[in-house]
């Protein structure tokens, strides 16, 4: 859930972040409406995307009557944690946003008119020029992004998978439910060991990319 809701909310976040670069019609609306989940707490914010992906929700209901689907489909506390995934996707996306709104803006216009001048097209400008320009904003937004939604536990509580659970939800149950405070507090130690691990790896990616 943690590597899903990272990938996934940079890979929507970044065509969003080429849109803002340049004045467009619609910008300043579009602006207002992604930025509603920054002022809705986590908790909050579950149990409004709860009501769209249950079983008889909105999106069910929809495909139904468009006759997409026959019955409705479990989005919900499914194995597979996608209910989770898309809860913080929609929740963490201005934040990621920002992030890479700031990477695109450091990217100079003469580079991209050189680029075009020498015959890059839309393609090319993409993958040779703004994703290796904004890496370090893309890698920076992935690993903060991973660290809130791998300890999450509001969303995972509401959302998640009801087993496995996750490592924060098995950290609640051991020590409130079972009064296990000594494995609880080895779940916790693991979660942070999990992220320093992945910022290491960040740091020596970060490092790659940089000299090269």
């Amino acid at each position: 859930m943690g590597v899903g809701s990272s990938i996934g909310t940079v890979l929507l976040a970044f065509p969003l972040a080429l849109f803002f670069r340049k004045p467009a019609f619609g910008k300043t609306s579009l602006g207002s409406l992604i930025k509603i989940p920054l002022f809705i707490p986590a908790l909050v914010a579950a149990f409004l995307i709860l009501n769209l992906i249950s079983y008889h929700g909105l999106i069910n209901e929809i495909l139904i009557l468009l006759h997409i689907i026959k019955s409705p489909m479990r989005m919900l506390n499914d194995p597979q944690g996608i209910g989770v995934i898309v809860i913080q996707m929609w929740k963490n996306l201005p934040f990621v946003l920002l992030i890479l709104s700031a990477a695109l803006a450091g990217i100079r216009e003469d580079v991209i008119d050189a680029a075009r001048n020498l015959g890059a097209g839309r393609l090319a400008l993409l993958k040779d020029v703004y994703i290796p320009l904004a890496m370090p904003g893309i890698l920076v937004s992935m690993i903060l992004m991973f660290i809130k939604a791998f300890g999450d536990f509001p969303i995972t509580s509401v959302a998640g998978p009801t087993y496995p659970p996750s490592l924060a939800l098995r950290m609640h149950i051991t020590a409130t439910l079972y009064q296990e405070w000594n494995q609880a507090a080895v779940t916790g130690v693991l979660i942070i060991i999990t992220a320093l691990f992945v910022v290491a790896g960040y740091s020596r990616l970060a490092g790659v990319i940089t000299k090269e």
